[in-house]
């Protein structure tokens, strides 16, 4: 199983999600980082949250809860659970996330927050086909527009390459895939995206690491156990 590193840098290879620190600029659509003072070396930038510490994965999970409940889930809460999953997994903030600890630290949420906030998680929908071709840019690109933008649904995207990050998408358009960032990216260009490992574009995405969630609410096997409960 691929893991997300750190962030590679001159060659060093890493597979846990550690937060973005190559691409900038147009390729991510992300804007220039503030200028230093007037009193230090020209061009000194100072480190941001995000650059050095390997919170992306956690900061996803706390997205797509604040994002999906907008403000029943509240700054108090999402601090709560922070605190609650950098104590389950505090060698992230060096090391990042591997995609299974990810999911670990979702059902540690979902157990964490009260039953009304709680996410369906389904993360079995971009597994490699057991037969049949594997995922293409554009047919993994058609199935996440439909379940992202029809299902009512968020997605946690792994990505590698250019850097090792996990991100928070909310909507697909034809030529991007918009973003809830930790790292105040809004979107990622579709023509930078493959989705194999040898892809030669800028930043391979990869399906097999994609978490879709949606409130329990929205979810069938939630209005099915409803029904369930109203017929007994």
């Amino acid at each position: 199983m691929v893991k997300l590193k750190a962030i590679p840098y001159k060659g060093e290879k890493g597979s846990r999600g550690r937060g973005v620190a190559g691409l900038r600029g147009s390729k991510l659509g992300r804007g220039k980082k503030g200028k230093a003072a007037a009193w230090v070396a020209p061009g000194i930038e100072p480190f941001t949250q995000g650059e050095l510490d390997g919170l992306c994965g956690i900061y996803a999970v706390i997205n797509a809860y604040r994002l999906l409940w907008g403000d029943d889930f509240t700054h108090e809460r999402a601090a709560r659970l922070f605190k609650r999953m950098a104590k389950a997994a505090p060698l992230a903030v060096f090391d990042g996330l591997t995609y299974h600890e990810l999911l670990d630290l979702i059902a540690l949420a979902n157990r964490a927050v009260p039953a009304k906030l709680r996410l369906e998680v389904r993360h079995k929908e971009f597994r490699k086909p057991a037969n049949g071709p594997a995922w293409r840019v554009d047919t993994y690109i058609k199935k996440l527009r439909e379940e992202v933008n029809e299902g009512g649904q968020v997605a946690i995207l792994g990505i590698q390459k250019a850097f090792n990050h996990f991100t928070l998408i909310h909507r697909v358009t034809p030529s991007t895939i918009k973003l809830t960032d930790s790292e105040s990216m809004s979107h990622l260009r579709l023509d930078r995206c493959g989705v194999t490992a040898n892809t030669r574009r800028d930043l391979w995405i990869m399906p097999s690491q994609t978490v879709l969630l949606r409130p329990w609410a929205l979810s069938p096997n939630d209005l099915r156990k409803r029904a369930r409960k109203r017929a007994t």
